[in-house]
């Protein structure tokens, strides 16, 4: 006998917990709650999978090089960023610093990582206007927006409770942040990358 799946859509409301106990079904893998509604994210194009996979090799190779590695890098790891109101995300990648692995509560995160990193996708005002206020209000201390249609990373650090913005880089600049000394993104060996797919792949 099969159970069969549950019907989601956006916009249904759930609790914290009714989330979390939702089955791991392919179809339902980008879930997030907002606010106590459901939202379900549109699938990742190929250049937003490329582009995620890279920063996970690039900052697990940066983290590789150190006897004890400051941080730890996680890909579409579940952060319960609240729990009133209602509020768990989906970051594209969470760097938590290891002075902060207390947030971790089973195959969770409850708190705020170092950094997160979202890649636009078709839904790019929720990455650029939503998701700026939640994380902002969560006390998330660095947000990075890459954007692969633009070939732009923006970069973004929690001052009073806003982010302010430390100017757009592009292809020919690199990436950096004074919570893990000694990482640098070129982004030219992203943006530039010869198997890197088109936008619209």
């Amino acid at each position: 006998m099969t159970t069969a799946k549950p019907k989601l859509r956006t916009g249904m409301r759930m609790t914290v917990a009714e989330f979390l106990a939702l089955p791991e079904i392919d179809e339902y893998r980008w879930l997030e709650l907002d606010d106590g509604e459901l939202y379900i994210m549109p699938r990742p194009r190929r250049v937003h999978q490329f582009s995620k996979d890279w920063l996970v090799a690039y900052f697990r190779n940066y983290l590789d090089s150190f006897t004890e590695p400051p941080a730890e890098v996680y890909s579409e790891l579940v952060v319960i960023l609240s729990r009133e109101p209602r509020r768990v995300l989906v970051p594209d990648l969470s760097v938590v610093r290891v002075e902060h692995g207390n947030i971790f509560v089973g195959g969770y995160a409850e708190g705020p990582p170092d950094i997160v990193i979202e890649i636009l996708s078709s839904d790019r005002n929720r990455d650029l206007v939503r998701k700026r206020q939640l994380y902002a209000e969560a006390g998330v201390p660095e947000y990075w927006i890459f954007d692969p249609l633009n070939d732009t990373v923006l970069p973004l650090g929690l001052r009073d409770g806003e982010y302010v913005e430390r100017g757009v880089l592009g292809i020919g600049d690199t990436l950096t942040t004074p919570l893990l000394p000694g990482l640098a993104i070129p982004l030219a060996d992203l943006f530039g990358h010869r198997q890197r797919p088109r936008d619209d792949e």
